[in-house]
């Protein structure tokens, strides 16, 4: 899973300073720099996680953030800021995380995986099944299995065949959530219910699915970290 970071700040260093923080911290990013409130709302886009700055000349971030909720965004919003008095404010435009400045490097890195990690747990992909577009929680996907040119997604509740290829989902998904198993199958680490020699056996389906014997090695390490890393969530 790609994010996609707006910075907008009308003070260059900041910005580089963020950009280049997050660079370094993770690769599989793609951000975009603002040097104003206005720059970001005329240029269309639509980003998982906004780093505003609240007073900015024109539109200020406080404003800009009014504007992306109005558009129905729910993306994460992180003000940058030297004054505190805009708290109540930013509530009702649902902030995420203040930045104090000077900006501190541990904390934006803090906020960036908190934010990073609230977005991986309530991912939701855009299904185009039959004529229609469906919206699926990443977290009721319990696996999908390709089919020709083609994929099925299996839920908790359904199966939706969509035309995309399986490798279209996978670079959808986040990477660290759901690993493939086979060469027609992609599992989702959370729903293992048991690991066998040569499948592994899923919540909420009835078949095993199948699991290619140089992968069996990876597939449990993969799991094991998920544990460790989401015990609260598993």
């Amino acid at each position: 899973m790609r994010l996609k970071i707006a910075l907008c700040d009308d003070d260059e260093t900041i910005r580089k300073q963020i950009s280049r923080q997050l660079a370094a911290f993770d690769r599989d990013i793609e951000t975009d720099e603002y040097s104003s409130g206005n720059d970001l709302i005329v240029s269309g886009k639509f980003y998982d996680i906004y780093f505003l700055d609240i007073e900015m000349p024109g539109i200020s971030g406080m404003e800009a953030a009014k504007k992306i909720r109005s558009a129905g965004e729910n993306a994460f919003i992180i003000f940058l800021t030297s004054h505190t008095e805009f708290m109540q404010e930013a509530f009702k435009v649902r902030a995420f995380r203040f930045i104090e400045k000077p900006i501190d490097n541990a904390k934006l890195i803090e906020a960036f995986e908190e934010a990073k990690a609230d977005i991986s747990k309530n991912q939701k992909l855009a299904v185009k099944s039959q004529g229609n577009i469906i919206m699926v929680n990443t977290e009721d996907i319990i696996c999908f299995e390709a089919f020709g040119d083609g994929t099925y997604i299996h839920t908790k509740n359904d199966v939706i065949c969509t035309q995309m290829p399986l490798k279209h989902w996978m670079s959808e998904i986040n990477e660290n959530d759901f690993f493939q198993v086979h060469k027609s199958f992609a599992v989702a680490l959370r729903h293992i219910s048991a690991i066998g020699k040569n499948t592994v056996t899923m919540s909420y389906m009835k078949d095993e699915v199948p699991v290619a014997r140089r992968k069996s090695a990876q597939l449990r390490q993969m799991y094991f970290e998920h544990i460790k890393a989401n015990a609260r969530y598993v």
